[in-house]
């Protein structure tokens, strides 16, 4: 009889053993299902981005390109600035020149006693130029400082 009662023990055991598995089992199948499915909408959306990411790439690429052919197109202007900047270079030290030889054949040309207060606006003029000249050499080196940081 104690065998009897003892089978029967560990028949119920088994069997309530067997329900709790099936139970699991039966959850892990549902989360599996769910896993799949997230896995699943992950992966369109992942290809949505991938999309959105390919045509953002293409469109820094053209921005890219156009920026790259505008500071080309710059390269010429500020070589024609620059030669303009020349050019202004050697008008001004021409006149400073001619300034300067105003100044002396004045001087010479006066005697002590008929000296007069030299013509003001002439030396207006002449510090005007001299000062844009001063300035343009400012700008020339400061454009020049600029490029040189652009490079790197």
């Amino acid at each position: 009889m104690i065998w009897q009662i003892s089978i029967a023990i560990i028949a119920f055991a088994f069997a309530a053993l067997v329900v709790f598995l099936i139970r699991t089992l039966h959850l892990l199948q549902e989360s599996l299902k769910e896993t799949n499915q997230t896995i699943s909408n992950v992966q369109k959306d992942l290809n949505d981005v991938n999309g959105e990411v390919k045509g953002l790439i293409r469109n820094t690429n053209q921005i890219t390109m156009d920026l790259r052919q505008k500071m080309k197109s710059l390269d010429s202007l500020f070589g024609t600035v620059e030669n303009v900047g020349d050019a202004l270079e050697g008008v001004t030290s021409v006149v400073r020149r001619a300034s300067n030889r105003f100044a002396v054949n004045a001087n010479h040309s006066l005697s002590h006693e008929q000296k007069q207060e030299p013509d003001k606006k002439v030396y207006k003029a002449i510090n005007w130029i001299s000062s844009v000249y001063d300035i343009w050499k400012r700008v020339k080196l400061h454009r020049m400082n600029e490029r040189e940081v652009a490079r790197h």
